[in-house]
Order: structure tokens, then C-alpha cells, then sequence
């Protein structure tokens, strides 16, 4: 889960030169994207509510009043880049994993996990909930 704490940090940093905060609080119903890494079987589910979204889509496609296909376009790409920059961080420590394509599976509450890292930024809010080996 440090990984991908490390991960989430960098990939909204670079996005949007903005810093989120850790919280406690989680985000079960959202914005929901996933994205396994195949060879463990491990699903992570990226979960952000519509604020969150708004900031990432104002600072980084400049777009102040997205729609909501674009909202849901940002959930799923923000999945992609944070399991992907923690792929590269992972090889860079010596292991390796593959990734699916992530899925948008809609506006969903989260039900099934094993873990959970939760942040937030402005008055957006994200978590990121694991399941799996």
C-alpha cells in the first residue's frame, strides 16, 4: 500500500502541482474506476467523488465545467497513471506486475475490499481500496 500511497502523491503532484492530504475518512460511493494487476489478481478500485474530479479536470485539462463523460473519462485515466507509476516504482525496486485496462464501472458504492488508503484535497475526496491476494 506504500506504493501506492508514493504513486498517488506523485501522479497529483505532477498532474496538478497541488499536495492532497492523508485522511481517515473514506469515500465508499463515487466515481468508481478499477484496474488489476494481472499476475496477482489484485483489483484496486480508485474511488472519487465529483469534486475531486472537478479539480483534477479544472488544473489539468483546463476545463472548469466538465461533463459528465469527462468526469468519468478522469476516473478511469487517474487509475491508469497512479497503478502505472506504481508499476515503474515497483521495477525500480526489483519487482514487476502487469495491469489491465481500467473500467469505469460508474457512480457505485465500494462493498468488497481488503484495504483502503484514503485522501483528500480542497473539498474533494478519494479513496483507493484494494481486494485480492
Amino acid at each position: 500500500m506504500q506504493i501506492i500511497r508514493e504513486s498517488f502523491f506523485d501522479v497529483i503532484q505532477k498532474m496538478i502541482g497541488k499536495t492532497p492530504k492523508d485522511s481517515i475518512m473514506p469515500l465508499k460511493r463515487g466515481y468508481l474506476s478499477s484496474i488489476e494487476m494481472l499476475e496477482s489478481g489484485i483489483i484496486t478500485y480508485l474511488c472519487c467523488n465529483k469534486p475531486f474530479l472537478q479539480i483534477l479536470c479544472k488544473h489539468f485539462l483546463l476545463d472548469e465545467n466538465p461533463t459528465q463523460d469527462t468526469l468519468m473519462d478522469m476516473s478511469q485515466e487517474l487509475a491508469n497513471l497512479i497503478i502505472g507509476r506504481a508499476k515503474v516504482i515497483t521495477k525500480q525496486k526489483g519487482g514487476n506486475f502487469n495491469i489491465s485496462t481500467p473500467k469505469f464501472l460508474g457512480i457505485k458504492l465500494v462493498k468488497d475490499y481488503n484495504k483502503g488508503l484514503h485522501f483528500r484535497l480542497e473539498n474533494g475526496r478519494c479513496s483507493i481500496f484494494m481486494r485480492g491476494h
